[in-house]
């Protein structure tokens, strides 16, 4: 039987909850899985290893965001004008290079082929730039990392990163829409309608990996993981400002 990619439906959603179930499908999903998300409110999501407090000084007074961290490394994001994926499956299987910076290659390059189908100008960042680290500069966005898309004018428009468990990989992604009041400059909006970009990603990240995306939902036992790891870690103010860091 050929394996498929399990396209589980797009939820808008707070940042816990949504952090909690990608961290559920991590541990419960059989089979690679797919889901697309969106964002109900402005929210900045920490980096694995970022230090809570310096990071948040750098947030707008007026009308912050939420925060909440995610167990992926990389920098801040400000989840706005913009569409997120997950992507779970095995590390080492048919289509998943077990290295994580091939998976990005593979990944991003097979997405840029489907927006530029669609009419986005951008680029494949040749080379890390800025603060590898996101010490100095917390922000995603405004150290482009090799393989990350960017438009040729200035700015980075999708980035990725990565968490692995076993055998299993979680990889996040953020398409931005449009910039936002923390971001600026850093972002470059990709061009396209919310339903193009969700259908490029969907496109480009099934045929990344070699397999055909088939609808399905969330079982039983990844809704009881998720609600769970919400309770025990994302509803906490504990697990968003503990500082788990340096990174290394």
């Amino acid at each position: 039987m050929t394996e498929k990619l399990r396209l589980l439906p797009l939820i808008t959603a707070d940042g816990a909850s949504q952090m909690a179930l990608d961290e559920a499908l991590l541990d419960a999903a059989r089979g690679p899985t797919l889901r697309i998300y969106r964002w109900a409110e402005p929210t900045v999501s920490l980096g694995y290893f970022q230090d809570h407090g310096s990071v948040v000084a750098s947030l707008p007074v007026q009308d912050p965001p939420r925060v909440v961290r995610r167990i992926t490394g990389g920098g801040a994001i400000w989840h706005e004008h913009e569409v997120t994926y997950c992507l779970v499956a095995n590390r080492g299987m048919a289509g998943v290079p077990a290295d994580t910076r091939a998976l990005y290659a593979q990944l991003h390059g097979e997405v840029l082929e489907e927006l530029a189908h669609r009419g986005a100008a951008l680029d494949l960042q040749r080379g890390t730039t800025g603060d590898r680290r996101y010490r100095d500069e917390p922000r995603c966005f405004a150290s482009p990392a090799e393989n990350d898309l960017v438009a040729s004018a200035g700015g980075k428009a999708l980035g990725s990163a990565a968490r692995t468990r076993g055998a299993r990989i979680l990889v996040h992604g953020s398409l931005k829409l449009a910039s936002n009041r923390w971001d600026l400059g850093a972002v470059a909006a990709c061009g396209l309608s919310t339903d193009d970009a969700v259908t490029a990603l969907i496109t480009g990240l099934a045929r990344a990996i070699g397999v055909e995306p088939s609808p399905g939902d969330i079982s039983a036992e990844e809704t009881a993981a998720r609600d769970r790891i919400l309770q025990e870690r994302y509803a906490t103010s504990d697990w968003v400002q503990r500082r788990i860091g340096p990174r290394p």
